[in-house]
C-alpha cells in the first residue's frame, strides 16, 4: 500500500472525528457552552492523566541511558521550531497579536503523535513505534513547556503561568516517579489510561465542533493559512530533512524524526488556545488547510528518507563472511 493512501487513511480517520463533532453541534447536542465546559475537562482533568501514564509507563531508566538521543531529539526538534518562528512570523500579512502566537507556537508544536504513529504503523509495523513513544516524551515536555510559553507572547506573567499549569506538573510528577520508581497502584494507572486515551477522541470531537462553529471563518484569512501552511509543511521540514542528514543518529531515531517534522499542525492545540491564549479560529483555519494539504506534501517529502547504510558485510560475499565466522572459531 502506497505511503500516499496511508496518509490519506490517517488523515481521513481524523477528518471523520472532527466530522462527529460538528454534526454533534449540529443537532445541538454540543453547543458552545458545553464544548468549552469539555474542553477545560479534557485539558485540566483527562490530559493530565493521558501526560502522567505516558510517561510513567513509557520511561525507562535503562532504556534512555542507551537512546537518551530520542527524547532530547524531540525536544529540540520543537525548539529549532520555535527558534524559526520569530523570522518566520515577519511573513504574515496581520498584525494580530493572537494570530501571531498562534504561528509561532505552530512553528514549534506539530501533530507529533496521533497522524505519525498511524503513518508508522502502517509503512512498518510496530518497528518504529518504541522509538516514537520514547522521543515522545521530549515532544510531551517541549509542548507544555515551550508551546504554551509561546501562547502568551511577550506577556511574562502569562507565560509563566502557562509553564506552571496542571499539564506541566503531570510531566514532572510522571518524570519523578519514573525515575524514583515509585510504584503506582495498578487500578490507578488503569484509570488514568482509560480516561486519558479517551481524551484524543474527546478533544477530536470538540475541535470538530468549534471548527462547525467558526466554519464562516475559515476562508476570512487566506493567505496568511497558505503562509502557516508553507511554513509548516515545506520550509520548516525541509530545514529539518537537511539537518538531520548531518546529525549522526540512530537510524530509528532518525526515521522516526523524519516522519514527524513532515507532520501538520497539532490539531489539540485548537483546544489549548482557549486556555492558554491565542486565536482559536486562526488554530481552527491552520489545522484545516496544513492538514489537507499534507496529502500532497508528506508523500512527496518521504522520497527524500534515505535508507539505512548497509553495514560493511553487506557489500561480502556471503562465502567469504561464512569462511572468517568458521575460522574465528
Amino acid at each position: 500500500m502506497s505511503t500516499t493512501w496511508q496518509v490519506f487513511l490517517a488523515i481521513l480517520e481524523t477528518f471523520l472525528m472532527f466530522a462527529i463533532g460538528a454534526w454533534c453541534c449540529r443537532i445541538r447536542i454540543l453547543t458552545p457552552p458545553i464544548i468549552e465546559k469539555m474542553s477545560h475537562m479534557l485539558i485540566d482533568i483527562f490530559m493530565p492523566m493521558l501526560i502522567f501514564y505516558s510517561i510513567y509507563t513509557r520511561f525507562d531508566l535503562s532504556q534512555i541511558q542507551q537512546l537518551w538521543i530520542a527524547p532530547l531529539t524531540g525536544f529540540l526538534m520543537m525548539v529549532f521550531g520555535a527558534g524559526l518562528s520569530y523570522p518566520l512570523a515577519k511573513l504574515l500579512r496581520t498584525k494580530d497579536h493572537d494570530h501571531i502566537v498562534t504561528f509561532r507556537h505552530f512553528c514549534a508544536i506539530n501533530n507529533y503523535l496521533f497522524l505519525p504513529l498511524v503513518i508508522l504503523q502502517n509503512l512498518w509495523g510496530d518497528q518504529y513505534r518504541p522509538t516514537l513513544f520514547l522521543m515522545n516524551i521530549g515532544f510531551t515536555v517541549a509542548f507544555w513547556t515551550i508551546g504554551v510559553g509561546l501562547l502568551a507572547g511577550n506577556d511574562m506573567k502569562r507565560a509563566v503561568k502557562n509553564i506552571f499549569g496542571i499539564n506541566q506538573i503531570a510531566v514532572v510528577l510522571a518524570l519523578i516517579f519514573a525515575l524514583l520508581k515509585i510504584p503506582v497502584p495498578v487500578f490507578v494507572a488503569t484509570t488514568f489510561q482509560k480516561l486519558g486515551d479517551a481524551s484524543i477522541p474527546l478533544m477530536l470531537g470538540m475541535i470538530g465542533g468549534n471548527i462547525y462553529l467558526t466554519a464562516h471563518k475559515i476562508f476570512r484569512d487566506v493567505p496568511d493559512a497558505l503562509i502557516m501552511s508553507a511554513v509548516r509543511l515545506l520550509i520548516i521540514p525541509a530545514i529539518t530533512i537537511l539537518l538531520l542528514k548531518f546529525v549522526p543518529l540512530p537510524y530509528d531515531v532518525y526515521v522516526v524524526a523524519f516522519v514527524v517534522s513532515l507532520m501538520p499542525v497539532s490539531v489539540t492545540s485548537a483546544l489549548i488556545t482557549t486556555k492558554y491564549g491565542g486565536s482559536t479560529e486562526f488554530a481552527g483555519q491552520a489545522i484545516i488547510f496544513t492538514t489537507i494539504l499534507s496529502l500532497v506534501t508528506i508523500p512527496l517529502l518521504m522520497k527524500f528518507l534515505e535508507p539505512p547504510t548497509p553495514s560493511p558485510e553487506a557489500d561480502v560475499p556471503a562465502t567469504i563472511v561464512q569462511q572468517e565466522t568458521a575460522a574465528s572459531r
